[in-house]
């Protein structure tokens, strides 16, 4: 089984993020703010030896990478942000890795196609950056893509680049994403391996060679009666704290949609390296009551009771780095616990390959 985990590249000063957040702002700025809104919050939740880094140095990037082969994960899912119209952002990371061949560890694109929002500061209203789509735009992106493609380190399956697309049942993208198709098809002379999150609609792309894959939290919470409510009055400012999902309630959601959906032979499971938004958002934020290397091998003993005798060849961990969503790989600390995820990883793997 080979283990891909989802990488943030919001720790490095863009330009667009200074002008719409304040000078030298990066997630570190939200992750700093962080403060305990109930008796038992485990905030702030802070790097070991407070490495508040800053992506856009290699020796990071390189430092990441030699940590993640340790542990047994198997490759980068870097977050990829592509608006259309010639505008990119948070690209500096995936392009240092491409061009420096001493960072060993494997890649692929998952690209969050949707509109950038003030919704931090709950303005969901105001678009910094509006997603579009258009053929202009289409062979753009795929020509600044075919260089990552071109990379043995960009990973394939049955010699297909694999791509994700966070929304592909938004409105036009179904005829972008033939577009990137068919210049792969001209390119390679194969297409990509496509990857679509579990709940979306996807009818119009079936003709694709494509997985499904997991995306929690909000694949597993919709199956939370409980929270689906608490959250509608939250957004209605009816309720004015965070919610709180007992991590019992979040284990017994994710066994019942693996159980769903996760003997399809074309879906991939994704487990959750822990959840507490509040540092982002607040008394409007939601978490998962558990520390992170509990939750996650909690999961694992779930995914390996479901799937006893099927084969799971590549398995999805959200996140490596999503400090301000408290959903992390690395080591970490809070109430003065030091806490190390990645040693779950390494266990689950080598007793998972026996």
């Amino acid at each position: 089984m080979k283990i891909l985990t989802y990488y943030l590249p919001q720790f490095y000063i863009t330009p667009e993020n200074e002008k719409y957040w304040g000078k030298g702002f990066t997630d570190w700025v939200n992750v700093r703010s962080a403060r305990p809104l109930f008796c038992g919050h485990l905030q702030p939740i802070k790097p070991i030896n407070d490495d508040y880094y800053d992506l856009s140095r290699y020796h990071t990037l390189q430092t990441h990478s030699d940590l993640s082969i340790k542990y047994g994960i198997d490759g980068f899912g870097y977050w990829h942000y592509w608006f259309g119209n010639g505008f990119k952002t948070l690209e500096k990371v995936q392009e240092m890795h491409l061009k420096h061949r001493s960072i060993k560890q494997n890649y692929f694109f998952a690209w969050a196609n949707s509109d950038w929002t003030k919704s931090w500061r709950g303005d969901d209203k105001t678009v910094i950056f509006k997603q579009e789509y258009s053929k202009k735009s289409a062979f753009e992106h795929f020509e600044y893509l075919k260089r990552f493609f071109e990379d043995d380190r960009y990973i394939r399956i049955n010699k297909r680049p694999i791509f994700q697309v966070l929304n592909p049942d938004a409105d036009g993208v179904d005829k972008y994403i033939q577009i990137l198709e068919d210049q792969a098809k001209l390119t390679f002379g194969r297409g990509l391996f496509w990857l679509f999150p579990a709940g979306r609609d996807i009818s119009k792309l079936s003709n694709l060679v494509y997985s499904i894959v997991g995306f929690p939290p909000g694949d597993i919470t919709t199956n939370i009666l409980k929270f689906k409510i608490q959250r509608f009055f939250q957004k209605r400012k009816i309720i004015h704290k965070p919610i709180i999902i007992s991590k019992s309630d979040y284990l017994k959601a994710f066994k019942k949609e693996i159980l769903k959906v996760g003997k399809k032979s074309n879906f991939y499971p994704c487990l959750l390296a822990g959840w507490d938004n509040t540092p982002r958002y607040k008394n409007m934020g939601y978490l998962i009551d558990s520390d992170i290397p509990t939750l996650l091998e909690e999961q694992f003993k779930l995914l390996n009771t479901t799937y006893k005798n099927i084969n799971i060849d590549l398995l999805f961990v959200k996140a490596w780095n999503e400090w301000a969503e408290g959903n992390i790989l690395e080591p970490y600390k809070a109430n003065n616990y030091e806490y190390n995820p990645l040693e779950i990883i390494k266990v689950a793997k080598e007793n998972w390959n026996e």
